[in-house]
């Protein structure tokens, strides 16, 4: 997989996973301690999530990075 198909297939992950939650790209970003606007960019598949985005969003699920990218790569539509 490309690095753009993984960014727009990670993004979409991430936002049905936020959305499932009921949170906004501001309660994500809040929780995230960052701006809407880099929630934004990831959704969109703009910006390559980082190991470090990875830890914090798994902070902000309550669960392990490894189950993020577990569950990303069980529903990962390409």
């Amino acid at each position: 997989m490309e690095k753009s198909e993984f960014n727009r297939a990670f993004g979409r992950y991430l936002k049905e996973k936020r959305i499932k939650k009921g949170w906004s790209q501001t309660d994500l970003a809040s929780a995230l301690g960052n701006n809407p606007q880099n929630v934004s960019r990831i959704e969109r598949g703009e910006l390559t999530p980082t190991i470090y985005w990875m830890e914090k969003l798994a902070m902000a699920f309550d669960c392990k990075s490894s189950e993020i990218m577990a569950e990303f790569e069980k529903n990962i539509k390409m």
